[in-house]
C-alpha cells in the first residue's frame, strides 16, 4: 500500500502538565479550549500581545490536566518560551518531549488512518482530522520510547513519506499554509486566513485586541495569496511581486515547483491587486489564483 503521508523532520512536542494547565492554555492561547475532551484536539497558537504569531499549535487533550501541544516546527526553544512565558504562580509544567514523538501527516480518511495505526506498537497514539494535502487528511503523533519503531511502522504501513519539496507543493495547491514558513511573527493570523485556530468568544487571551480589531474592521492591511508564474524555478523568500504596472505589492514567502511552473505563497498589500490579476516577480510573469482554485 502507498499513500501520500508526510514525516515532519524536526516537530516540536510539548507535554503540558498540572492543576492549572487547562486554565493557563485558556488564557494564553488564541481558542477556547475549555470544554475540549480527552482524545479531542484544536489548533490554537500563542500571539504577542501586538497578535504577532511566537507558535500554531494543535493542541490534544489527554487527561484533565495532561495536554499534548504540537508545532510543525521552529525554534525549539523559543516556541517552548513563548508558550511558558506568563507562568508565575500556576501549577502548571511544560516539558518538551520531541526527542520521544513521531510526528506525521497521512492524506487517508481519518478512521481508515485510526484502523492503519491500531497496529503500531505505542500506547500513546493521537489523532486529529487535518486536510493539508489533498481534502481528507490525519495528523498522526506517536509518542515511544523508540521513535525509529514508529517511523518504520509508519513506512511499512503507508510507503515512501513525502520528501519536503513535494508536501510543500501539495499544500500550496490545496492553500495550507503552516508554521513558520507563512505563520509566524511577521503576520497574524486573520492575514493568514488561519481563523479555525481563534476564539470570537471565550474573552480575554494574548493578542486578542488585534484579532478582534481586523475582526471588527473587516478589511486587514496584508492577506496571504497564493500565485502560479510560468517558467520552472524556485523562487527566493523575500523576493518582490509587482503589479502590472511594475509596482511592489508585497512579497514571497514560500514557493515549490510545479513542473512548467513555480507556485508561491506571498503576502500581499490589501487595495494594490486582486485575485486573478497579472503579476511578475523575479522576470517571471504569472497570476493571482482565486482563493477557491485547486491546481491538480
Amino acid at each position: 500500500m502507498s499513500t501520500n503521508w508526510y514525516l515532519f523532520p524536526e516537530p516540536i512536542v510539548l507535554a503540558v502538565t498540572g492543576k492549572d494547565a487547562r486554565r493557563y492554555l485558556n488564557n494564553r492561547l488564541s481558542n477556547d479550549l475549555r470544554t475540549l475532551q480527552p482524545n479531542e484536539a484544536a489548533r490554537a497558537a500563542a500571539l504577542t500581545s501586538q497578535g504577532r504569531v511566537e507558535g500554531l499549535f494543535t493542541v490534544f487533550v489527554e487527561s484533565a490536566e495532561s495536554f499534548l501541544l504540537v508545532c510543525d516546527g521552529g525554534n525549539r526553544e523559543g516556541v517552548k518560551a513563548a508558550l511558558a512565558k506568563f507562568i508565575v504562580a500556576d501549577r502548571v509544567n511544560v516539558t518538551d518531549i520531541s526527542a520521544c514523538a513521531v510526528v506525521a501527516h497521512v492524506a487517508m480518511e481519518s478512521s481508515q488512518v485510526r484502523e492503519s495505526v491500531s497496529s503500531v506498537g505505542t500506547e500513546r497514539k493521537l489523532l486529529c482530522a487535518r486536510m493539508r494535502v489533498s481534502t481528507v487528511g490525519s495528523d498522526v503523533i506517536l509518542v515511544t520510547d523508540v521513535p525509529i519503531d514508529g517511523l518504520h511502522r509508519l513506512t511499512e504501513l503507508f510507503g515512501p513519506a513525502l520528501s519536503e519539496e513535494s508536501y510543500n507543493l501539495l499544500r500550496i495547491k490545496q492553500g495550507v499554509p503552516v508554521y513558520p514558513d507563512e505563520i509566524n511573527e511577521d503576520v497574524i493570523l486573520s492575514e493568514c486566513g488561519v481563523l479555525d485556530a481563534v476564539s470570537f468568544s471565550k474573552g480575554c487571551y494574548v493578542g486578542q485586541e488585534v484579532i478582534e480589531r481586523s475582526d471588527a474592521i473587516g478589511r486587514l492591511p496584508r492577506s496571504l495569496e497564493r500565485i502560479r508564474l510560468l517558467g520552472s524555478g524556485l523562487i527566493s523568500v523575500g523576493e518582490q511581486v509587482l503589479n502590472a504596472a511594475g509596482e511592489p505589492i508585497g512579497k514571497v514567502l514560500t514557493s515549490a515547483l510545479d513542473l512548467d511552473a513555480t507556485l508561491m505563497f506571498a503576502l500581499l498589500r490589501n487595495g494594490k491587486y486582486g485575485r486573478g490579476d497579472s503579476v511578475t516577480c523575479a522576470g517571471h510573469a504569472g497570476e493571482i489564483m482565486q482563493a477557491e482554485q485547486v491546481v491538480q
